[in-house]
């Protein structure tokens, strides 16, 4: 058993949870003291049993508080650790009081009360920042985003939340949505053919042309017209299939499950059953109020990549070169038609549509 260090010079600059450690120490070594005392004794003594117990209270108080203001110092909050580490050093009192010690924690107080100075101020402030941009860097290469974009990530998560389930989508439809998104979703001979390859139809495998039709009328897919064979994504499809990503809890394993979610959805009271069933056979494009609102996070590849493509046009529009390089980036949620659509065949139901769709944000 040895005496706890009490020589910390009142000048020097010391953390708080440093200084609550030290008179948790203290109030320990006095709670020994105080059992020692009453374990040696020959006699029955009730006052040294009750001056054991109060000192050992006291001192698990110490310690209690020590460990609460190492807690909060290292989360960043240093006012609350310098209060709790006053609180420790108060208990650590009571301790030496209770066990008849030297009261040298009081001298701790002295540390926690002194007003620092500028320079210790903005030392603090600096190492403040520091740790703050080691953070965000570490959130940066985690998550590819920067902070304002990770706060839209989680409202879009939660807006997917809400969103997604009400769109009745199977997996199909999805991978439909993926096919169009990458440019490989084609109209042949009445049918819609996932090619290959993206841009160029190289033949490929059937998507059920029904999802596809469904998806069109919406307003999710756009069916080019005469020449143009390609089934391209609409900006409120490339919202639908970003959201459906972000919660893919909320797409139906299959189409007849989606189709009998769709059934429940659009019963109501007083509703036939065949204009029921007719609007299963539909489904709801995402509300304008919405699209107009909805702001898409954008990853720092995204960003760095929409600055060079900037960059580039700044640069032909003043007189450089006008070639471009192999590969243009694709933005997010470019601007482009929402709907024009054409039916795949000679489906009766398959009539030509246009719908006005709001711009995406």
């Amino acid at each position: 058993m040895s005496t706890a260090n009490t020589s910390i010079p009142p000048d020097l600059v010391v953390s708080a949870a440093h200084i609550a450690g030290q008179a948790a120490k203290q109030a320990v070594f006095a709670a020994d003291t105080a059992m020692h005392a009453a374990a040696r004794s020959t006699a029955a003594s009730s006052r040294l049993d009750s001056v054991m117990f109060a000192a050992h209270k006291a001192a698990t108080e110490a310690e209690h508080f020590a460990r609460l203001a190492a807690e909060e110092e290292q989360a960043g909050n240093q006012a609350t650790s310098r209060n709790l580490a006053a609180r420790a050093i108060g208990y650590a009192v009571s301790a030496q009081q209770a066990a008849g010690v030297p009261c040298t924690a009081q001298k701790l107080a002295v540390l926690v009360e002194r007003r620092r100075t500028e320079a210790e101020l903005q030392e603090a402030a600096r190492a403040e920042q520091e740790r703050a941009a080691a953070y965000e860097a570490e959130l940066r290469a985690s998550t590819g985003m920067d902070a304002e974009n990770r706060l839209l990530l989680e409202i879009a998560k939660y807006e997917a939340r809400d969103e997604v389930p009400g769109l009745g989508w199977g997996r199909g439809m999805v991978r439909a949505m993926e096919f169009a998104l990458a440019g490989r979703l084609y109209r042949r001979d009445g049918f819609a053919w996932a090619s290959g390859s993206a841009g160029l139809f190289t033949g490929g495998r059937r998507v059920a042309r029904e999802r596809v039709l469904m998806l069109a009328r919406a307003g999710f897919l756009a069916v080019g017209r005469g020449s143009d064979r390609s089934i391209t994504i609409t900006a409120m499809g490339e919202v639908a299939l970003y959201l459906a990503r972000l919660h893919p809890e909320g797409i139906h394993a299959d189409d007849r499950t989606a189709h009998s979610a769709r059934l429940l959805a659009n019963r109501r009271r007083g509703r036939r059953s065949d204009d029921v069933k007719a609007a299963a056979m539909t489904l709801p494009p995402l509300d304008r109020y919405f699209l107009r609102s909805f702001k898409r996070p954008v990853t720092l590849a995204e960003q760095a990549a929409r600055a060079a493509l900037e960059a580039e046009q700044t640069w032909e529009s003043e007189g450089g070169a006008l070639t471009r390089g192999p590969c243009t980036p694709r933005l997010p949620l470019r601007v482009r038609p929402l709907q024009l659509s054409l039916p795949l065949g000679n489906h009766p139901s398959a009539a030509p549509a246009m719908s006005a769709s709001p711009r995406a944000p």
